[in-house]
């Protein structure tokens, strides 16, 4: 599934994408049901539909969701669909003994309707080391950055990879933010577990409803459980259950102050998914 944060695309790319595999192609859709908006008498449904093209030392990644509100507080909707698109470069290798590197840099952009170069962007630097316990399991420390002109944002990279999602019994990574764990049965087989995270940030339109040329922030926080299927080698499906126990969602003003947030009640969904590694 690697429904992660755009923020921490590279780091879950690497820690799940096999180590042969030269071009993945996978594109989703999940669905996140209704649910209350704290403090309000409406409610918030969502649809995103993502699609990801996964190189060696390159990503490119468009998120697209869509929202429905409800009730009595939205007698009309303050946005209908909001758009993130990523471009990520990256590189990792050997330093010395069982001591490596990682380093990647993203640009994106986050927008509902128009795009402003100069005001809409998100500049994602990140490094660290990586150091090989044993052929199996390979530790991570470092740090990410969000820049914006919303909210800047400074996270650790710390965690432990185990094994490969290929490979029979367990694998996975125990990292913040990017976290999952997979049992395989056999070649065909398995199941997933995933931490979901969302920290990204959009322009409003030029005729915002809620704040003209504005930014909305969402910052959420879930999990997954699905089956994994692999008919082929190079063909992946992935299904499953998914909710979030934790989403806000903060408005700045053009020029980058906090105006207004609102948070929602967990939320229940599914999703779908489709991989295939040239």
């Amino acid at each position: 599934m690697r429904k992660l944060s755009l923020c921490a695309l590279a780091l879950g790319v690497s820690l799940t994408l096999p180590a042969s595999a030269m071009f993945n192609l996978n594109t989703s859709v999940s669905y996140n049901g209704k649910t209350d908006i704290d403090d309000s008498n409406s409610e918030i449904s969502s649809t995103v539909y993502n699609l990801r093209a996964i190189s060696d030392h390159f990503s490119f990644a468009i998120k697209h969701t869509t929202y429905d509100f409800s009730g009595s507080d939205f007698r009309e909707e303050p946005f209908d669909s909001l758009t993130f698109l990523a471009l990520d470069a990256r590189d990792e290798g050997e330093l010395t003994g069982p001591w490596g590197y990682f380093v990647g840099l993203t640009y994106g952009m986050g927008f509902e309707e128009d795009i402003n170069l100069g005001d809409n962007y998100s500049i994602i630097p990140r490094a660290g080391v990586s150091f090989k316990f044993n052929q199996d399991v390979q530790g991570f420390l470092g740090a990410v950055a969000n820049f914006n002109e919303a909210d800047n944002k400074f996270l650790p990279i710390l965690g432990i990879k185990i094994g490969s999602e290929n490979n029979l019994g367990w694998s996975g990574s125990l990292a913040y933010p990017a976290t999952r764990l997979t049992y395989r049965f056999n070649e065909t087989i398995a199941l997933e577990s995933v931490l979901l995270t969302v920290k990204e940030t959009y322009q409003l339109a030029d005729d915002s409803k809620i704040y003209k040329e504005g930014y909305l922030m969402e910052e959420s926080y879930g999990a997954a459980l699905g089956a994994i299927f692999t008919p082929f080698s190079h063909l992946v499906l992935r299904a499953g259950v998914q909710g979030y126990f934790d989403r806000e969602y903060t408005l700045y003003s053009s020029s980058g102050h906090e105006i207004d947030s609102f948070e929602t009640d967990p939320c229940v969904g599914a999703y779908v998914s489709l991989g295939y590694t040239f």
